[in-house]
């Protein structure tokens, strides 16, 4: 009688300790695939692939690959092959937005889709990424999406915002007439304190904002699959890639989902090195095909 109402208390006790870690953020709550929305034909992209890695880096599975240009550099090329594997492109250039002066330059796109504005294998232009770290204003990006729509009106235009918290504030604003898609960038492994735990209560107010403002309006997640010590980012475990995926479904409804590699030494390394990420990041694609993930 004692034994069977010392269990009760003690799996009530359990289960006030683990609701309290839970509220408090120091244990993550379990997620389910039968909690978490996506579908089997949810997009993914790949970020930075440099042309002469596209054979060495398997992207077979991505739907799109994200790549910048140079003027001097060969984007119908780099097109043909991406379109060769039957994938899409996302495509920015580097003349049309000095991020370190934070300067906008829409004249210079005719340039670019003069070339590439009937290639089938364009998926879009992104033409701003992290416009308030880089002093480029909603007026700035209105004017790359109108000088992009007047020269390519059938190819979507994107924005890349990060500062999630400030969202939708005058210090990381969003607004109509500034891209067909958002995608957002959320880098939450830490190496000092782990993962972070707050996309719960940013993305809902991500999404709420672009519902209310732009409604209609697709957003990408881009999460993060690199290491950064300088910012105390760390590359993720396993666990925590699928965490940061399934966040983006369930809190930020995400209609897509991008894995950051960015090309140069601090980023374009990590997935490449590390065969057991991207082992896995591949395991997560195909469980989202299979509505297993």
């Amino acid at each position: 009688m004692c034994l069977a109402t010392c269990r009760m208390n003690l799996a009530r006790f359990g289960a006030t300790i683990l609701a309290a870690l839970l509220l408090t953020g120091l244990v993550a709550a379990p997620v389910s695939a039968q909690s978490v929305a996506y579908k089997a034909t949810t997009p993914f992209g790949l970020w930075e692939v440099p042309y002469d890695k596209l054979a060495e880096v398997r992207y077979h599975e991505h739907d799109v690959i994200v790549k910048s240009f140079e003027p001097s550099m060969n984007i119908v090329r780099y097109l043909d092959a991406v379109g060769a594997q039957g994938k899409k492109a996302v495509v920015s250039f580097n003349n049309v937005v000095d991020y370190k002066n934070g300067l906008v330059y829409p004249s210079r796109i005719k340039f670019w889709t003069d070339q590439i504005k009937n290639h089938p294998a364009l998926y879009g232009y992104l033409s701003a990424k992290e416009p308030n770290w880089n002093r480029i204003n909603l007026t700035e990006l209105r004017s790359l999406y109108k000088e992009f729509k007047r020269q390519d009106p059938n190819h979507r235009v994107i924005v890349l915002l990060g500062d999630v918290p400030h969202f939708g504030t005058s210090a990381n604003p969003w607004g109509a007439g500034v891209a067909n898609m958002l995608w957002v960038d959320w880098y939450p492994v830490t190496c000092k304190y782990g993962m972070l735990t707050t996309a719960s209560t940013h993305f809902p107010k991500v999404r709420g904002y672009v519902n209310k403002v732009t409604p209609g309006v697709p957003i990408w997640l881009m999460v993060q699959g690199h290491t950064y010590y300088r910012g105390d980012r760390c590359t993720p475990t396993n666990a925590q890639l699928d965490r940061q995926v399934r966040d983006g479904f369930r809190y930020l409804k995400a209609n897509g989902i991008l894995f950051q590699t960015w090309h140069n030494p601090l980023y374009d390394k990590d997935l490449r090195r590390n065969a057991t990420l991207t082992r896995h990041m591949r395991e997560v694609m195909r469980g989202v095909e299979a509505l297993t993930f």
